[in-house]
């Protein structure tokens, strides 16, 4: 069993070590939390008998049981901490839940292997109430263009980039059709086996330019739909996603799912898939940081528990709303059971975070030979036994033949999860921190950072769960 420490089970912790080490990761959420109360939108509730899983989701234990036999994680570790109805298949620990057909951008994403998204603009004819590019650092350099992106793209092939998917998105591409045709087609050139695919609101859509697109060889076009818009206008885009299906051969529609309009996206989707379209991203609707009062004018709350692991992560969505993934679930249920054909993806906010994980972990997890990269969510993890532990350990760890190091500025001890094991006979109960650490550059280097501590004993700890 690994349990994430928070200042619930702080006290509980009976080394009086590793209770101080561990204060200042709860000190930090703690901070955290009361910072992003400034914006209005407060955290929801944990309901009553909900816990903290492993990886930071929070889920009742009735769950575990309603979870389909064989529903295991294709990332290679322990079975997915949500549940799913039968006929979905759960991706990325869970994170991630689909049915029937999914994208191969999507299946890429989770490790951001061979794919890149350019980005066109930042600027748009919409104003979405959710939308996070605002919350960029560099929004307002980059809100006017359109930037080069095909010299970019040429950059990339000059530098040796070899790709299987390429993506353009905005702000709204389309304000520049010229551009993306032109990237479109050099995109095909410089790599020809590559899936290419348009992210757009349908603005400046007609059927010249979807039939400009597909002489370019445009794959895939993932259409926006704001359910907020006057009816007429939602029609209007309705009708473009339908005309586009006799262009392009992957038509799509992508967009967050808000908590109460459950009954207008079942309606959506059985539009969508009397239309021919292939798929569906509905993602968790995320809280980008401003715009606190339209979130608390619409009753959203955030999610009690956002991430399994609080850092900066470079999507800048911001948050997730309470009450998104539920929705985005009973919609999948709901495609499954009406018998729909099109595909449908629940894209969680924690999903899009991993392939950043991956990227800048996996290049350096060989220089932490104590730390090993977990199949689960890829941050690098370690064992660690504080203050009068550490002696019992080194015994038991030293018999075992495995390598560990101390610190003694911390009084710790840490050594590789793998070796865990090798502390159950003399020390069952002991309690020891799982570390969970990412690389990160900084001026020129590398450093490893520490970003979160779990708990477990010799006698609980399970492999599987890490």
């Amino acid at each position: 069993m690994i349990e994430k420490i928070t200042a619930a089970n702080l006290d509980a912790i009976a080394n009086p070590v590793l209770r101080d080490y561990a204060r200042r990761y709860v000190d930090i959420e703690a901070g955290f939390r009361e910072a992003v109360a400034a914006f209005g939108v407060p955290f929801a509730e944990r309901a009553a008998g909900e816990v903290v899983a492993p990886d930071g989701v929070t889920a009742r234990p009735a769950e575990a049981a309603a979870r389909p036999a064989g529903a295991a994680s294709t990332s290679g570790g322990a079975a997915p901490t949500v549940s799913a109805p039968a006929g979905l298949r759960v991706l990325n620990d869970g994170k991630s839940l689909v049915a029937n057909w999914q994208s191969s951008a999507c299946e890429v994403c989770r490790l951001g292997l061979g794919t890149e998204t350019f980005v066109m603009t930042l600027a748009c004819p919409r104003r979405c109430f959710f939308c996070f590019n605002p919350n960029q650092a560099d929004f307002d350099d980059r809100a006017p263009g359109p930037r080069d992106v095909v010299a970019q793209l040429e950059a990339r092939a000059a530098q040796g980039a070899r790709y299987t998917h390429l993506a353009l998105t905005g702000g709204e591409p389309l304000l520049y059709p010229d551009d993306t045709v032109t990237f479109f087609r050099r995109a095909k050139e410089l790599f020809p086996g590559a899936h290419t695919r348009l992210y757009t609101s349908g603005a400046g859509l007609d059927e010249s330019l979807l039939a400009r697109l597909r002489a370019v060889g445009l794959d895939e076009v993932r259409f926006s739909i704001k359910t907020d818009d006057a009816p007429k206008d939602r029609e209007a885009v309705l009708g473009l996603i339908r005309r586009a299906c006799a262009f392009i051969p992957d038509v799509m529609v992508e967009m967050p799912v808000m908590p109460d309009e459950v009954a207008l996206m079942k309606e959506l989707l059985v539009r969508l898939d009397s239309f021919g379209v292939r798929g569906i991203n509905l993602l968790e609707l995320g809280f980008p940081f401003f715009n606190g009062q339209e979130f608390a004018r619409r009753g959203y709350q955030l999610k009690a528990e956002p991430y399994g692991v609080l850092y900066d992560y470079a999507y800048a969505a911001g948050l997730p709303v309470a009450g998104s993934e539920e929705a985005c679930r009973e919609l999948l249920a709901f495609v499954l059971d009406e018998g729909l054909s099109l595909g449908a993806h629940y894209c969680s906010m924690e999903n899009k975070h991993t392939g950043q994980v991956f990227q800048q972990n996996t290049p350096h997890a060989a220089a932490y030979p104590l730390r090993q990269m977990s199949p689960r969510d890829h941050f690098l993890k370690s064992a660690k036994v504080f203050g009068a532990d550490r002696g019992p350990a080194r015994d038991a760890l030293t018999a075992a033949g495995a390598p560990f190091q101390d610190d003694g500025d911390f009084d710790f001890t840490e050594f590789s999860l793998v070796a865990l094991p090798a502390l159950e006979a003399t020390m069952p109960h002991a309690p020891v921190a799982i570390s969970y650490a990412i690389c990160e550059p900084r001026e020129g280097e590398v450093v490893l950072r520490e970003l979160r501590l779990d708990l477990t004993t010799p006698a609980t700890f399970h492999e599987a769960d890490w």
